[in-house]
């Protein structure tokens, strides 16, 4: 073979290995699984107090979230995988946090392997509880989207918005019974989302069929 040849052949193969993700058996995942070991890291310089949530990394996973501002003694922390399925592969792309002042933070972000969608609310006042979702619909997927200062997830039954300032909630009822979901594979069952503040569209799959759903909202 001639040398250029050769030598574009190999640029090529770079590339093609550069795009697939390091998952198992070089299989697409939903955002890269390279290891990650920098501390993933959101502030608000622009808000007094200037609120921030880190997410520490051990050993290429996430390990502890920590949020807090400089009207706080001490960091408020707790164990990442206390709020989430233990074993998620987390990356700086597919993950936000959304600050709220200094009342609290969304964090948003989907495990590298699945896809699966979280959203976490994170008070900055020890005595409010916090919330946690586990079948977010965010707006990291390529087929969902959701507009800005709005958070999405959904149930067997509903798919619910909420507005992640004022906590006001509409939901769309998903059909006269529940949807058997996978979690871990959304696709299969939501094909595309698309939420504004006046408007929830949902086309969803159910034995092999699609069907299109929507519903006026005011948020």
């Amino acid at each position: 073979m001639h040398i250029k040849y050769l030598f574009s052949s190999i640029i090529i193969a770079a590339l093609f290995t550069q795009c697939k993700s390091s998952g198992s058996g070089g299989e697409a995942t939903f955002c890269d699984t390279t290891c990650q070991t920098d501390s993933i890291k959101f502030n608000r310089d622009d808000i007094d107090k200037e609120p921030y949530v880190y997410i520490s990394m051990d050993q290429c996973n996430p390990d502890t979230i920590f949020w807090s501002h400089s009207g706080l003694a001490k960091n408020l922390a707790m164990p990442f995988a206390d709020l989430v399925d233990h074993g998620l592969k987390i990356n700086k792309t597919h993950t936000m946090a959304h600050i709220i002042g200094t009342d609290h933070a969304w964090l948003e972000l989907n495990d590298c392997e699945t896809g699966r969608g979280y959203l976490i609310k994170l008070p900055y006042e020890k005595s409010n509880s916090i919330s946690k979702y586990s079948s977010a619909l965010t707006h990291f997927d390529k087929k969902f989207s959701i507009a800005d200062g709005l958070i999405c997830y959904a149930d067997y039954s509903f798919v619910y918005v909420e507005d992640m300032a004022t906590g006001k909630t509409e939901k769309l009822l998903l059909g006269d019974a529940e949807l058997k979901i996978d979690w871990k594979n959304l696709h299969a069952t939501f094909d595309s989302v698309n939420v504004s503040r006046n408007r929830i569209f949902v086309t969803v799959i159910e034995y092999g069929n699609k069907r299109t759903l929507e519903k006026t909202i005011s948020l």
